[in-house]
């Protein structure tokens, strides 16, 4: 089990911290850290590309896919009362804020949601 998703590195070769910008993580690399945002502890099965969480001990692992499954992000975008508009400032993408002055953009609603999210949670810089 792998339980960094392709394309996060943490160090550099000189064992310096590297950080991604969330305005710039790939939709993968983002549900990642919506599930840090929100605690979920996640990996990736042997043989698999898809993120996984277990929900409850009773139920089979399933995929985490906030920016993409509305069953995962809507929930996350009601509790943290995400608001969401289209093609704002000429950007002709999704956009989403939160307080305190939190706004992002994303191809999808989802998208733009989870990066709001995790820049409330976490800051700009993961």
């Amino acid at each position: 089990m792998r339980n960094r998703p392709f394309g996060i590195i943490t160090r550099t070769t000189k064992g310096e911290t590297m950080h991604m910008q969330v305005s710039e993580l790939s939709a993968d690399q983002l549900d990642y850290w919506v599930a840090r945002a929100r605690g979920i502890d996640t990996y990736y099965p042997e043989g698999s590309n898809e993120l996984t969480y277990v929900a409850a001990p009773s139920l089979p692992p399933r995929r985490w896919c906030p920016t993409r499954f509305w069953s995962q992000g809507g929930p996350i975008i009601e509790e943290a009362r995400i608001d969401l508009n289209w093609d704002t400032e000429g950007h002709k993408q999704w956009s989403a804020s939160m307080e305190p002055d939190v706004l992002a953009q994303g191809n999808t609603p989802l998208e733009a949601a989870m990066r709001a999210f995790v820049m409330a949670r976490m800051g700009t810089d993961v």
